[in-house]
């Protein structure tokens, strides 16, 4: 039996692939409390795997239940994409894998199971992708959906309370353990005119064109074309972009590498706001992947041209008015 993790260059993607998928959809998969009664957790919330075709492994999950009542948990696999900016996961229909079970022997997917108030469970996935199964990355979340194991009542009514979490599993089966992410640059949501009193506000579209996830990483500078000078520069988080995916990226002023982990992690937004704006600006994007065998960089610029537009409608309003008044002056003579 193998069971393999996938190992990025930077040290802060581990802790991002533990992290990568705690904020879930709220209506469907975020770990929630409907009601009191139904406390659930579960770790680890993600994990990204690696496996071979025709090799098995194991995935080991703690689900823990604090609530009141005792309470039926049913378990299913199901296939997720991303929402496109954020990394959200957004659910789709139930995983057609068939490779993938539960290894508990009082346990299986699609069947729901006891938990009582104070209790913990290990739950076992046994992931054996035979030599013929698909190559490529997927992206897979063990739903739990929890209801209390009788009706409860409120107010005289009778209603069943639920409540759901989930565990995010980024399964990668290939014959090599190779990261093969790239990002590429999509866009740079930049409009080509400002307003000299406005601020130049921006975002970048990151997409992966590779077979894996992979975390970005890069830097972003705002220039103004006419002196030269360099007016801002963000460092690019490592945020994750699965494979086939798009993600909004985002920016610090500090250089991840150098980011205390104990400390909570302010992000910059690309915004630039001077007392006054003129002429052109370029923003310039510099987006890599930390990849194993492959740093090839990504370049792209856009240039915002800044222009007075107020100061010159206020004119043009003024001469407007001007000859208004001045031939009702005249008419009046």
């Amino acid at each position: 039996m193998r069971y393999l993790i996938l190992i990025m260059k930077r040290s802060v993607l581990i802790n991002l692939l533990v992290t990568f998928f705690v904020t879930i959809s709220a209506a469907t998969t975020q770990a929630q409390t409907i009601t009191p009664d139904l406390d659930l957790t579960i770790f680890p919330p993600t994990a990204y795997l690696s496996i071979k075709p025709g090799t098995s492994l194991t995935h080991r999950m703690i689900l823990k239940y604090e609530g009141a009542v005792r309470v039926k948990i049913l378990p299913e696999l199901v296939d997720f994409t991303t929402d496109g900016l954020t990394g959200t996961p957004v659910l789709q229909k139930p995983s057609q894998i068939e490779y993938i079970k539960l290894q508990n022997t009082d346990k299986q997917l699609g069947t729901p199971f006891i938990l009582d108030p104070g209790s913990q469970v290990e739950l076992v996935l046994a992931i054996s992708p035979p030599l013929h199964a698909k190559q490529g990355e997927q992206p897979l979340s063990l739903v739990l959906t929890a209801v209390p194991d009788t009706t409860v009542v409120f107010d005289g009514g009778s209603a069943q309370a639920s409540g759901a979490i989930a565990s995010n599993v980024i399964l990668s089966v290939q014959n090599d353990f190779d990261n093969r992410g790239e990002l590429q640059i999509k866009e740079i949501q930049l409009p080509k005119f400002v307003d000299s009193f406005s601020s130049i506000k921006f975002e970048v579209l990151a997409k992966n064109i590779g077979r894996n996830g992979a975390a970005a990483n890069g830097q972003i500078r705002l220039d103004h074309s006419w002196s030269g000078k360099e007016l801002k520069h963000w460092y690019i988080y490592p945020d994750v972009v699965l494979a086939s995916s798009t993600r909004q990226l985002r920016a610090l002023t500090q250089d991840p590498d150098e980011l205390d982990p104990a400390a909570e992690i302010i992000f910059e937004k690309l915004n630039y706001k001077p007392p006054f704006l003129i002429g052109p600006y370029e923003i310039t994007v510099d987006l890599s992947s930390a990849n194993q065998n492959n740093d090839s960089l990504h370049q792209r610029t856009q240039r915002i041209i800044a222009f007075p537009f107020s100061i010159i409608g206020l004119l043009l309003l003024g001469v407007v008015l001007y000859i208004i008044i001045t031939k009702k002056n005249t008419a009046l003579k």
